[in-house]
């Protein structure tokens, strides 16, 4: 449960604008303390001495921390990569394509065809 509320507030620190520091904050203190209890919960204790365990355990939940934090930053930065050329795309489609490689008798045909596919995208 720490680890599913440290990733929403994560999604809700890159919301916000005057909070964003707080909550990121918060978000790898929940991290944190999440992938503590679950290393805790599957690495036995009697493989290592107490020092070397919890050594281990704090170690182990910093660096799946900050794989978190940057696992989290891919998956938003690439998203955003694919939002801009999708943009791109139908940018060339729509505006490019008709002017530079359609006849002109096809161009009202042809602004059909993808205003009905365009249509058809935005009742997904």
């Amino acid at each position: 449960m720490a680890v599913c509320s440290g990733l929403l507030l994560k999604f809700v620190a890159g919301q916000l604008s005057q909070f964003s520091v707080f909550f990121r904050l918060v978000s790898h203190s929940f991290l944190f303390v999440g992938f503590f209890f679950m290393i805790y919960t599957f690495l036995p204790i009697s493989d290592f001495s107490t020092s070397v365990y919890f050594i281990t355990l704090l170690v182990l939940s910093v660096i799946l921390t900050f794989m978190a934090h940057f696992l989290h930053r891919a998956v938003l930065t690439t998203e955003q990569r694919l939002k801009q050329i999708i943009s791109k795309l139908f940018d060339f489609i729509i505006l490019e394509t008709p002017r530079k490689h359609v006849s002109e008798e096809k161009q009202i045909e042809y602004v059909i065809s993808y205003e009905k596919i365009i249509n058809e995208i935005g009742d997904e």
